[in-house]
């Protein structure tokens, strides 16, 4: 063995013959593949099936058969279709296996590994403010909390989380943490953005993607962000799967504390197939401020992702984005 993965083997001999005096190449960290690590860490996953002229039985190592459901069979066909098509695939952070779309990952993670494997990021260690996926499921929607043990302060921006943080006070647990604030037990340490620069500005007013008036705006604001030694512009790209969502998320300063940016920061999103902006701020559709900040980072980092809107105020109906605004009005 070379240091290929393979994921399908006779028996279970021949794969520790295959990973024998190996580090395991199934694990992101280095680990001895023995014959203990093998069975607790990944054999306990595997799944035990035999082909035949219907289809796929599944067994258990006592070969008593289960009869997938449609579903399960479609997964696994899918899977096995996928593994010889080029391409770029999402990995499983804990066992390693591939993936072609986010919505089959998150079901694996679900299903073995039994926990939400809800990504969080810092996007402020000055203040201490974190952004996480608003649901467990559906399009990745983010939102602010603030967590930080100096200051003595634990915030979500959800109001159902301060009503349940607030009953659990009244219950005798003033220390109880809403899921999303128990989410920066395995936060991504804080990395830097890259920073927007006058240059790509100047070239978005050449090309008349902004007015001189929304470039001063823009300009105005980042100084202000650089004052209080935050970041102006921070995109959120969920780790390895950040170009398999469909919408782009932006942490955008505000200089302002209202309700729609309790920590001085708003959320804009970007529909990158209909060309679609939105913000959460009192002017959510028209230019504003953050649409025009955001897009200035996109044309600086990202410009392919700009191609499918030549305008980049573009306002679209689409399905997506309606289903994002459906999921805000819920709370």
């Amino acid at each position: 063995m070379t240091g290929e993965r393979v994921f399908m083997f006779v028996d279970e001999e021949e794969l520790f013959s295959a990973m024998k005096d190996l580090d395991c190449l199934y694990c992101r960290i280095p680990v001895t593949a023995s014959k203990h690590h093998l069975r607790k860490k990944h054999l306990r996953f595997a799944v035990y099936y035999k082909d035949s002229g219907i289809g796929v039985e599944m067994t258990d190592k006592s070969s008593v058969e289960l009869r997938p459901t449609a579903v399960l069979l479609e997964s696994l066909r899918t899977d096995r279709e996928d593994e010889t098509k080029p391409g770029n695939k999402a990995a499983c952070q804990k066992c390693g296996i591939l993936f072609t779309t986010t919505s089959n990952l998150r079901r694996h993670e679900r299903l073995q590994h039994g926990h939400d494997q809800q990504p969080i990021l810092c996007i402020d260690a000055k203040n201490a403010i974190y952004v996480t996926p608003k649901y467990l499921h559906g399009p990745r929607v983010p939102i602010h909390i603030r967590k930080s043990f100096t200051s003595q302060v634990l915030l979500c921006e959800l109001e159902e989380c301060w009503d349940f943080m607030k009953a659990q006070a009244q219950s005798g647990n003033p220390g109880k943490e809403c899921r999303h604030l128990v989410r920066t037990n395995h936060a991504r340490h804080y990395v830097p953005p890259p920073p927007l620069c006058v240059n790509s500005l100047d070239e978005m007013g050449h090309k008349q993607l902004l007015s001189a008036s929304e470039k001063l705006q823009c300009r105005e604001m980042s100084s202000r962000a650089c004052i209080r030694g935050v970041d102006c512009v921070y995109p959120i790209f969920w780790g390895e799967r950040e170009l398999s969502e469909r919408c782009v998320f932006f942490s955008v300063y505000t200089d302002l504390e209202d309700k729609w940016c309790q920590f001085g920061r708003t959320r804009v999103s970007f529909d990158t197939e209909s060309g679609g902006w939105r913000c959460l701020c009192k002017r959510k559709r028209s230019r504003c401020v953050h649409k025009c900040l955001s897009a200035w980072w996109l044309f600086q980092e990202r410009p392919e992702l700009l191609q499918n809107a030549p305008d980049v105020h573009a306002e679209s109906a689409d399905a997506l984005e309606e289903a994002v605004m459906d999921a805000e009005d819920v709370v």
